[in-house]
């Protein structure tokens, strides 16, 4: 059976890894930004940034818009999410855009040679992409710490508890936004969002790390369990541990 056209196009658009950077940042940031401001963010300069955009906003999935300006001074092109996901038959929208999305993405990483690293590494990213304004960058105690990323986490739509017992070692995740895509490419998906967890953490101020993500625990009810350490103790000048 021949494959669309409009599947190739979104499949082709989907495949290109700053595409995918800067289609989660401008869902991230749910406001629209210009190819300088989107560019920034995921460590593209501003006209590669904007060739990027272009082609997403061509394959329907973000919408381009002149600025209202109401001072003298030429006006940007803003770039925002559709909101119906993308303007023609072939792409997908709303959650399944993000299933696809994820599924494209762990198909590319699929051919990698280092596909585990490579996944952390892109959850490492994700993580950068994330909005910090609401992380604080005084010292967090443990317990501090996992309500701060159980927050991010909720966000994110993984409906993450803290540990029932109130203890600092694990983040239960009751929920997971890619369930079905990482029931095909487990090691991949699982390894983006345990890249994720670590770059979270390690962005905080906290004695806490991620030491693994043990996925699919239990599937009905779903249940992923987040595995929490304290950090070693780095060697004073003496060479003893601080």
């Amino acid at each position: 059976m021949p494959v669309r056209t409009s599947e190739v196009s979104t499949h082709h658009v989907l495949a290109g890894e700053s595409r995918q950077a800067l289609l989660a940042v401008l869902r991230e940031q749910a406001r629209a930004l210009d190819a300088g401001e989107a560019g920034a963010a995921v460590g593209l300069h501003r006209n590669t940034a904007r060739f990027h955009l272009d082609m997403l906003a061509k394959a329907g999935f973000v919408t381009r818009q002149m600025e209202q300006r109401t001072f003298p001074g030429r006006p940007r092109v803003l770039y925002q999410v559709a909101l119906d996901g993308a303007n023609h038959p072939g792409a997908p929208s709303g959650a399944n855009d993000y299933r696809g999305l994820a599924r494209v993405l762990a198909e590319q990483l699929a051919q990698l040679p280092d596909t585990k690293n490579e996944a952390i590494r892109a959850g490492r990213r994700w993580a950068a992409s994330l909005d910090r304004t609401s992380m604080p960058d005084h010292p967090l105690a443990p317990s501090e710490a996992i309500r701060i990323v159980t927050t991010i986490l909720d966000d994110l739509g993984f409906k993450a508890e803290a540990a029932p017992d109130g203890g600092t070692d694990r983040i239960v995740l009751c929920h997971c936004p890619f369930a079905e895509v990482a029931r095909e490419n487990r090691s991949i998906v699982c390894g983006i969002h345990l890249g994720m967890l670590k770059a979270t953490f390690e962005n905080l101020d906290t004695t806490l790390e991620v030491a693994g993500l043990d996925s699919f625990v239990t599937d009905d009810p779903l249940r992923c369990i987040v595995r929490l350490t304290t950090k070693a103790s780095e060697p004073d000048a003496s060479g003893h541990p601080a």
